[in-house]
């Protein structure tokens, strides 16, 4: 395959994804209105919509895989598959806290005026429609996108071939981890949302890696937005977004707590691949 289609298989699926979201934002927009408090509904409703052909490339792509069979992930079953969604939980619940208050204590969030819109427009309407888009739709449409599709693409764009398993795995899985979320950060338009989803990027990247199930990305990226929904709209741990010694001691902690969990999941992971 050429390196020019390796490069066109992975960046037509993202405009694909934003074309359709973005007609069906003016549709809906024209029905609803533009203002914040439809804001969430709207982005609900143009996710959904996109998840039919998202999945379409993600079942095609498994297609073509099977016919490879050195290109199969390994997929975790029973009980590793279950440790793998609880590492999940954690990992992200930690990684999500952490980063977000870490953020929240520069200048950053007062200086970037598309993550004020981004904000406003996000937590501007009813909860029940930030936790069924936020927490549930949207995060499945961009895990179908992002790890699902775009992740192993780049890794074939990587990769070479005729390379054997082992070696692929070795070279080309933290170039392919990084690239992907960079991209996941890039598409998020402004520098406070792109440093956020970089981080949490690399996390859901290295969970399918490690598990081959995109639900465990699921999980974990429905564990982090759940949380910053009820931090915003209950206050719980609101002390954390503030520099004083409270806030700064829970975003220690919980980014301490998140890079021992992922070091022991790497560990992990190398001992399998190499067994």
């Amino acid at each position: 395959m050429k390196k020019g289609f390796k490069i066109w298989n992975v960046l037509y699926p993202i405009g694909i994804y934003y074309v359709i979201s973005s007609l069906a934002y003016y549709l809906v927009e024209g029905f609803f209105g533009a203002s914040d408090e439809t804001y969430m509904l709207r982005q609900t409703i143009c996710s959904a919509l996109t998840i039919p052909f998202i999945y379409k490339f993600f079942r095609d792509d498994r297609k073509r895989r099977e016919k490879n069979p050195q290109f199969m992930p390994v997929v975790l079953h029973g009980k590793e598959l279950v440790m793998g969604h609880v590492q999940a939980v954690f990992l992200l619940a930690a990684l999500g806290i952490s980063v977000n208050n870490i953020l929240a204590m520069t200048p950053l969030v007062e200086m970037s005026e598309g993550f004020s819109r981004a904000n406003a427009g996000f937590f501007g309407g009813k909860m029940i429609f930030e936790l069924v888009g936020s927490c549930l739709i949207i995060p499945i449409a961009e895990e179908l996108l992002f790890r699902g599709v775009l992740y192993r693409r780049i890794k074939l764009l990587l990769s070479d071939e005729t390379l054997e398993r082992e070696y692929e795995l070795s070279v080309v899985t933290v170039p392919a981890i990084v690239l992907s979320a960079l991209l996941f950060g890039v598409v998020h338009a402004n520098l406070v949302q792109f440093l956020y989803a970089t981080v949490l990027g690399l996390a859901l990247a290295f969970l399918l890696e490690k598990t081959g199930s995109l639900t465990v990305c699921m999980i974990g990226h429905i564990t982090a937005n759940l949380i910053a929904v009820i931090r915003q709209n209950t206050g719980f741990l609101a002390f954390g977004y503030e520099p004083g010694p409270a806030g700064i001691a829970l975003s220690a902690v919980l980014l301490l707590a998140a890079c021992a969990l992922l070091f022991v999941m790497i560990k992990e992971f190398r001992l399998k691949r190499n067994s």
